[in-house]
C-alpha cells in the first residue's frame, strides 16, 4: 500500500537527463511523471556540461543552451533578466565611490557581492564546455521537451568536488528509492 507521502509531487529530485527524457507531463499544470508513472514532481537538479549556446535574437529574450551529462542531451532554456542592467548601475556607483571614500573594505564586499548577482543573473557568461547545476523544469511545448532552469550556478572546481558530490547525492537518492 502506497503511503501518503507518495502521492505528493515531489521538489528539487536529483535527476540524470535520460530520465529527465522519459518524463511526461500529468493532467495538472506543472507536475512531471518520471520511472514509468511511478514518481511525481515539479522540480529537479540536473548536472550537465553545455555542448551548445544559442543567444537570444531581438524575437526572443533567452538563451539556449544543450547540455549534456554523459547519459542525454538535451536543451536548456534561461531566460535574460532584466535586473543586469540595476546591477551594472550599481556597480559603476560602488566603483566611483571606492575612488572618493575611505571605507574601501565595505564596498570592496559590496563590490564582490553585486559581482556574484550578476555572474547569477547574466546568463551570457555561461559558455560552451562550462558545467553546470541547473535547477529547474522540464518543460514540454508541441512535443518538444526541454529544461527550463529558474536557478542556475557554474561549477567552476577544477579538482570536480562539487560534480561528484551531485553524482554522490544522486546515487544515495536512487538506492533510497530503489534498494537493491
Amino acid at each position: 500500500m502506497e503511503k501518503e507521502n507518495d502521492k505528493k509531487p515531489l521538489e528539487y529530485i536529483p535527476l540524470m537527463l535520460c530520465d529527465v527524457r522519459c518524463c511526461s507531463a500529468t493532467s495538472c499544470p506543472a507536475i512531471y511523471e518520471v520511472f514509468n508513472k511511478s514518481l511525481q514532481f515539479r522540480t529537479m537538479i540536473l548536472h550537465g556540461r553545455v555542448v551548445g549556446k544559442r543567444a537570444p535574437n531581438k524575437w526572443s529574450s533567452c538563451y539556449r543552451f544543450e547540455i549534456d551529462d554523459c547519459t542525454a542531451v538535451l536543451p536548456l532554456i534561461i531566460w535574460q533578466r532584466d535586473d543586469v542592467a540595476e546591477i551594472q548601475r550599481l556597480q559603476s556607483e560602488v566603483r566611483a565611490r571606492k575612488l572618493a571614500d575611505k571605507r574601501n573594505d565595505i564596498l570592496g564586499a559590496l563590490q564582490r557581492m553585486l559581482d556574484k548577482t550578476k555572474n547569477q543573473l547574466d546568463p551570457s557568461s555561461i559558455s560552451i564546455g562550462n558545467k553546470l547545476f541547473i535547477f529547474g523544469r522540464p518543460d514540454i511545448f508541441c512535443n518538444q521537451l526541454s529544461i527550463y532552469s529558474f536557478i542556475w550556478d557554474i561549477d567552476e572546481g577544477y579538482d570536480r568536488s562539487m560534480e561528484l558530490s551531485f553524482k554522490d547525492e544522486l546515487l544515495e537518492w536512487y538506492l533510497k528509492r530503489y534498494p537493491v
